[in-house]
């Protein structure tokens, strides 16, 4: 029991109840320590069943209200934490968890300002609050005030000790400001502490992509995609979509077209609105010259995000090569056809070159600038726990 009860975080794994415990299976530590175990798999309904049986069994067990609130969170039940909070201020004003969960929605209502005072408030009433520190990094790393976010996350790294989360947040933030070399330090240490987590392999991943080593970013994709299979065969949680679009980057980046779009759609199935997605899937075709399912592709994107100058440009393109590679009377065969869009010769998917991006966290890859087009980035959402 007291060794599934410090047993930390480091890579999702099969919810399992120990055979030794199972006597216990009704206790409210057990139960939580199980729920703690679906939120790091990413399964944040599941985890908010449990807690809230916890809770109303005993509205205010301690153990389970962080977790609770994280799951809220990752679910945007702003109203439901809103309650909370307020109910947990009116019971318990002097106890941290009373202000996390204040502080958390506006965290979650995108009010930083406040959200940032009420976590200053529980980290003053107790300094060795790891989840309020690592919100208060959140906060300032939402509004770009990435030396403010690192200081709460260096504070974090001291108090969680043996947590390689504050390690990673680090990198990420390290990662915006693009200095890659200390990214990949925190993500080298983060990986030394959870070697197993696919969050760490992802960001491996990602610098690797931004070093130009295509073939060492497909190992620590394949390698993230491979944990996760192992817990959930069909991986149906919309957290790991960044994940699969950038291993369908770097197949794209190998020439590798047809598991580039495989992966693009695995990505579109988890995140089915995601016009970065849909354009994703349209340049692969483009590469491929299927340019009829580019153009159908990135009319997609377009009615999802109109300004986006990359899918405006490559459609122009491929309408133009779709005309120049196609007989413009297919069924007249009384009049030969001598020229038809001659400025366009010969198409060939190899202009469709594609250079190293800037480095963004959980989403690093882009579609950059080709040599003969004028190609805008692609960002890709990011994906952190909380």
């Amino acid at each position: 029991l007291y060794e599934n009860k410090i047993k930390k975080y480091d890579k999702p794994s099969e919810v399992v109840l120990p055979s030794t415990i199972a006597q216990l299976s009704n206790n409210l530590d057990v139960v939580t320590d199980l729920a703690e175990q679906y939120y790091y798999n990413c399964e944040f309904r599941a985890c908010l069943k449990i807690t809230t049986s916890v809770l109303n069994s005993d509205c205010y067990h301690m153990a389970c209200l962080p977790i609770h609130i994280a799951c809220l969170v990752e679910l945007n039940k702003s109203n439901d934490l809103f309650y909370l909070g307020h109910r947990l201020v009116s019971h318990y004003p002097e106890h941290p968890i009373s202000w996390f969960a204040v502080g958390c929605y506006y965290f979650l209502t995108a009010n930083h300002e406040p959200a940032r005072r009420y976590l200053s408030k529980a980290t003053s009433l107790d300094r060795v609050f790891g989840p309020a520190w690592l919100a208060y990094g959140h906060s300032f790393a939402s509004d770009g005030e990435h030396d403010q976010a690192m200081a709460a996350y260096f504070t974090a790294s001291k108090i969680m000790k043996g947590c390689h989360l504050p390690s990673l947040y680090i990198g990420l933030e390290y990662g915006l400001t693009n200095n890659v070399k200390l990214a990949e330090r925190f993500f080298n240490q983060a990986l030394s502490i959870a070697p197993d987590d696919p969050f760490v392999l992802h960001e491996m991943g990602v610098v690797a992509f931004q070093n130009n080593e295509w073939e060492t970013a497909e190992k620590y994709f394949k390698q993230a995609v491979e944990k996760l299979e192992v817990i959930d065969g069909a991986i149906t949680t919309d957290k790991w979509e960044p994940l699969f679009n950038n291993l369908g980057h770097v197949y794209r980046k190998l020439m590798q077209y047809e598991d580039s779009l495989y992966y693009h759609q695995k990505a579109l199935v988890l995140c089915p609105q995601n016009a970065s997605t849909f354009t994703c899937i349209a340049f692969a075709y483009a590469l491929m010259g299927q340019y009829d399912s580019g153009i159908e592709y990135f009319h997609k994107a377009l009615g999802l995000r109109r300004d986006d100058t990359l899918s405006v440009t490559m459609l122009v393109h491929c309408i133009e090569q779709s005309i120049a590679s196609g007989d413009p009377c297919p069924d007249d065969e009384s009049q030969p056809v001598t020229s038809v869009c001659p400025q366009y010769g010969s198409s060939s998917a190899s202009v469709f070159k594609l250079g190293p991006s800037s480095p963004r966290p959980m989403s690093a890859m882009s579609l950059s600038d080709g040599d003969k087009l004028d190609i805008s980035e692609i960002e890709m959402e990011d994906a952190s726990l909380l």
